[in-house]
């Protein structure tokens, strides 16, 4: 099981500081600048999307239940299913000054799940002992996300970052499948599912500046699994 993951970080500053908005490792002004911008009120976010991303893997267990209706070759039903999702996967941001020099940035993004759960429909054509069937609906997944700076280069800058969030995030998925009677009750299947979740959004403050840095995730992903049905 394969997933593509996008992680934006939408960089934003809003300390009461007389300082234009810090997005990296950008070079403070110098002493004569500071004294030249006279103290004003908290400045608004200028969010500055910097979209980077890597890829994921793992594997997939579980179960589900449904209930099928067959007129004659048409077939039409529903399923639930839920289980074990365990996909890992970390990146490093290429826009870094550390990325840019050394090929080694010190910000890096990371994710894990763990339970995940669908609710799909679907519609297939029966022909003697096999099924092919197209499924879609709603897809939930346990997600844990987190990017962390922890500036331990020389050089690197003057941020450090640890931002996190663990939630359940719902999307959508879509795909199909083929499925083998084996007997009268045992059946067979090999299946493909995409699926996209909402964009998940976090944030976190770095300890040396206080300024507050925001994050939106995005995750879209391959699932490829086989199944064993007994049906009633």
């Amino acid at each position: 099981m394969k997933q593509l993951f996008r992680l934006t970080i939408l960089f934003c500053a809003c300390a009461g500081l007389p300082l234009s908005a810090l997005a990296g490792p950008e070079p403070l002004p110098s002493g004569k600048e500071m004294k030249q911008v006279a103290p004003a009120p908290l400045p608004e976010c200028s969010p500055d999307p910097r979209p980077w991303g890597y890829d994921q893997s793992g594997v997939i267990a579980g179960g589900q239940i449904g209930y099928n209706f067959q007129w004659n070759w048409v077939v039409l039903g529903i399923e639930a299913d839920g289980g074990y999702m365990n996909i890992e996967g970390s990146g490093t941001e290429p826009d870094t000054e550390v990325s840019r020099r050394r090929r080694n940035g010190d910000t890096v993004g990371r994710s894990d799940s763990d339970f995940y759960t669908t609710f799909r429909g679907r519609i297939g054509i029966a022909l003697n002992q096999w099924l092919f069937y197209a499924t879609g609906g709603g897809i939930g997944v346990n997600w844990d996300t987190s990017v962390r700076d922890d500036c331990n280069t020389n050089g690197c800058g003057f941020d450090r970052i640890d931002a996190h969030k663990q939630e359940l995030d719902w999307g959508w998925t879509v795909g199909g499948g083929i499925e083998r009677m084996i007997g009268c009750h045992w059946s067979i299947k090999a299946e493909y599912l995409f699926y996209q979740l909402d964009d998940q959004d976090f944030s976190g403050v770095d300890d040396v500046f206080g300024f507050r840095y925001h994050f939106q995730a995005h995750d879209q992903g391959h699932i490829v699994r086989a199944g064993l049905n007994y049906k009633f």
